[in-house]
C-alpha cells in the first residue's frame, strides 16, 4: 500500500493486488481499504485473474481529509483521478453501500471509464438512512461528535440480520469486534464530510429516474435481504429502470451480509467481472 498524490490536492492510501484487467474497488462510508481483503473479494478478483485497486476514500485514514463539507461528486472526482493518475483508461468496478453513489457518480463524470459495474448494497437509499444521516450529523452539530455507543449501537442493528440480533452470543461477540475496530477517520472533519457527502445524496432523492435511465453500462445490482438502509424493493425497483442492469437479492443476511453471512455474494461478483472482462 502507498498514499498517491491523485493530483487535486487529495493523497489516498492505494493498494494494487494481482494482475489482470483492473477492478476497482469502492469502499462505503468509513470503510477501510482492508475490509476488501477481510472479506475474500480482493482474492477471490486476483485468483480469476484480475487486478484489485483497493483505495480509502478521502476522510477514511490514512488518506487525506480536506475541510469539509464533502459532496457525492468529490469522491467521483478523487476515483476519477486515482484511475488517471494510475494510468489506466478503463475500469471494472465493484462498490459497496456509499460506494454505489460514488459509482454513478463517477460514470456520470467521465462516461466510458467505467466498463460494467456492481452495485452492492448501495442503489437506492431508504428513509431509515435518511434519518441515521440526521441524526448523525444532529450530533456532530451538538456535541462535536457521535458517542461510541451510540454509534456501537447503529451498527449492530444494521449490520447484523435478525437471527444474529436474536443471538446473545452473536451479539457479545459482534459488540466485541466492532467495539475493537478502532478509529476509522483521518479526522472529524473526515467524518463529517463523508457523512455530508452521503446525506446531500439521499435528500436530493437520488438515484433520480432520468439518472438510472443513463445509466446505461452492464450492471450487477445486488441487495441483502434484511438490509435497512437499502431494502431489496427499492433496490429492484430502481434496477429496473436502469437499461442493462441484472438484480439479485442474497437472502438471510443485513446490511452488513458481506461479512456476517455465508452467501455467494463474493461468486456473483466474479462471474459478473468475469463475463465482462476485456477481451
Amino acid at each position: 500500500m502507498t498514499l498517491v498524490d491523485v493530483g487535486n490536492g487529495v493523497s489516498l492510501e492505494v493498494t494494487r493486488t494481482g494482475e489482470g484487467p483492473a477492478v476497482l474497488l469502492v469502499g462505503g462510508l468509513g470503510q477501510p481499504a482492508q475490509v476488501w481483503e477481510y472479506t475474500g473479494v480482493v482474492e477471490a478478483l486476483t485468483s480469476a485473474g484480475f487486478e484489485t485497486i483497493t483505495y480509502c476514500a478521502r476522510g477514511v485514514a490514512p488518506s487525506s481529509a480536506p475541510e469539509p463539507p464533502y459532496v457525492v461528486d468529490d469522491l467521483a472526482f478523487d476515483a476519477q483521478c486515482l484511475v488517471q493518475t494510475l494510468g489506466l483508461e478503463q475500469v471494472l468496478v465493484v462498490a459497496y453501500s456509499m460506494g454505489c453513489y460514488t459509482t454513478q457518480a463517477l460514470v456520470r463524470r467521465q462516461p466510458g471509464m467505467v466498463r460494467a459495474a456492481v452495485l452492492l448494497a448501495g442503489l437506492q437509499p431508504s428513509p431509515i438512512g435518511e434519518l441515521v444521516g440526521r441524526m448523525e450529523l444532529g450530533l456532530l452539530e451538538k456535541y462535536g461528535e457521535i458517542p461510541a455507543d451510540v454509534m456501537l449501537f447503529e451498527q449492530l442493528m444494521t449490520t447484523l440480520q435478525p437471527s444474529l440480533l436474536q443471538d446473545p452470543a452473536s451479539v457479545v461477540g459482534w459488540e466485541q469486534v466492532l467495539g475493537a475496530s478502532g478509529e476509522v477517520w483521518t479526522s472529524a472533519e473526515g467524518m463529517r464530510g463523508q457523512l455530508q457527502a452521503s446525506y446531500s445524496w439521499i435528500t436530493a432523492n437520488e438515484p433520480l429516474p432520468e439518472h438510472l435511465a443513463a445509466f446505461d453500462l452492464p450492471a450487477l445490482v445486488l441487495a441483502f435481504e434484511h438490509d435497512l438502509f437499502f431494502p431489496p424493493q427499492g433496490c429492484r425497483a430502481a434496477a429496473g429502470q436502469m437499461p442493462n442492469a441484472e438484480f439479485a437479492q442474497i437472502d438471510g443476511v443485513a446490511h452488513g451480509g458481506l461479512f456476517t453471512g455465508q452467501t455467494d455474494t463474493v461468486a456473483r461478483i466474479v462471474a459478473f467481472c468475469t463475463a465482462h472482462r476485456p477481451a
